[in-house]
């Protein structure tokens, strides 16, 4: 069964919403910049073949402890 988990991402002055297939995430870890967004890592890669980081609006223990869940 595939899970998917919403992701709040900001992106200059727009604030979005992401659906993400929970296999599809790699690394997980704090933003060096905010207490309060995590970077997340995803296990595929762009058109130009760098790596897919979101950086989101939730803190990392709290996205943690959901994926570990």
């Amino acid at each position: 069964m595939t899970k998917f988990i919403e992701l709040t991402v900001s992106e200059d002055s727009e604030t979005k919403t992401e659906l993400v297939n929970i296999a599809n995430i790699g690394r997980v870890f704090p933003s060096p910049q905010s207490r309060v967004k995590t970077i997340v890592e995803l296990n595929y890669q762009s058109i130009n073949d760098a790596p897919v980081y979101l950086e989101v609006d939730i803190p990392y223990e709290t996205l943690r402890s959901v994926l570990l869940s």
